[in-house]
């Protein structure tokens, strides 16, 4: 019981770092924790849309056309691709 669980965490973990080889720096997840934040603040002033510009660009370059389209009715499995393709690859 106990050694499934082991090659079931053990295989989960790297095919997660063989799609997304950044997942175990802690940039990654900066660029994660920064992402998350900026898509919940409005952008009232100029200083910070010139501040939030390089993670905007990131994800717009994450994200397929197809994706854009459907931007209002994502799920969250699609969000996790996106944030993911952006910090992690």
């Amino acid at each position: 019981m106990i050694r499934n669980l082991f090659f079931l965490v053990l295989g989960a973990f790297s095919g997660l770092w063989f799609i997304w080889p950044q997942i175990i720096t802690t940039k990654g997840w900066e660029c994660t924790k920064d992402v998350i934040a900026s898509s919940n603040e409005d952008l009232t002033d100029i200083e910070s849309l010139v501040e939030s510009l390089p993670n905007r660009i990131k994800l717009g370059l994450a994200v397929s056309p197809k994706t854009l389209l459907k931007r209002e009715n994502l799920t969250r499995i699609e969000k996790l691709r996106i944030v993911g393709d952006a910090c992690f690859r």
